[in-house]
């Protein structure tokens, strides 16, 4: 994938106001201006029908911390995280990610999962191209027993860092796609907004990863897809994407 280098990227996530000491006349247009930031709605993913028409919930406690606890609906777990960059001379980067955690579902059922991401990049001058593109490869073990594969394109065109691979569990199979678009925005987004969780092409889950508070989409309780759209969708919220420079 050849793209801009990320330093070169315009846009940002928040509101900004520079480093130059503001005149006296200005103070009060500053906090004017602060005060609105404060107040705007963080960007929502736009879902299909019929995803788009249904009340997510809340992936409580994963925030920005490479490790603690977290809540979704009945079932509760601990996670651990982190993410690696090395790079030789401003040149060739390696970036790795790892994510663990372990869950205990609504039915007592304790299950573990054990993630891996990785993808090297070089950069010359604007440019940049993924040598080797993103991957990341999830196991779990436990009471449930089930794999993840995620992939970049080896080839794509556009700024968009896509994903897509499968979850299974069981003879079953979870469709996975990453999501770029947000709500009233015709642009997409370069880094993923959240994932699409689809089963014989048709949708059933969603995570949106947008703000500290993953915001989920999946089948009522007592579905025979609640449980994997919920085992993919925590390691998918885990994830410190490379294309995300943040972390």
């Amino acid at each position: 994938m050849l793209r801009l280098h990320p330093q070169l990227r315009a846009g940002g996530r928040g509101c900004h106001i520079g480093a130059v000491r503001p005149a006296p006349a200005l103070l009060a247009a500053a906090a004017l201006t602060l005060s609105a930031c404060s107040s705007l709605t963080p960007a929502a993913v736009a879902l299909p029908a019929p995803l788009a028409t249904h009340a997510p919930e809340l992936v409580e406690g994963l925030g920005v911390g490479r490790d603690g606890s977290f809540a979704v609906g009945a079932a509760q777990g601990t996670f651990k995280r982190g993410r690696d960059r090395l790079e030789l001379f401003d040149i060739v980067s390696w970036d790795s990610a790892k994510t663990r955690y372990e869950v205990t579902l609504a039915d007592g059922a304790r299950t573990e999962a054990a993630c891996r991401g990785s993808a090297v990049e070089i950069s010359w001058r604007v440019l940049a191209a993924n040598v080797k593109p993103f991957s990341f490869d999830c196991e779990w073990r436990g009471a449930k027993s089930a794999s993840m594969a995620l992939r970049a394109p080896a080839l794509a065109a556009g700024l968009k860092a896509e994903r897509s691979g499968r979850f299974t569990m069981n003879g079953l199979m979870l469709e996975v796609q990453s999501l770029h678009t947000v709500q009233g925005s015709p642009l997409p987004l370069d880094a993923p907004i959240g994932y699409l969780l689809s089963h014989e092409g048709r949708p059933v889950g969603a995570i949106e990863l947008n703000g500290t508070t993953p915001r989920l989409w999946r089948p009522d309780a007592g579905h025979a897809l609640h449980e994997p759209v919920t085992l993919a969708a925590l390691a998918l919220a885990l994830l410190w994407d490379p294309s995300d420079r943040a972390p």
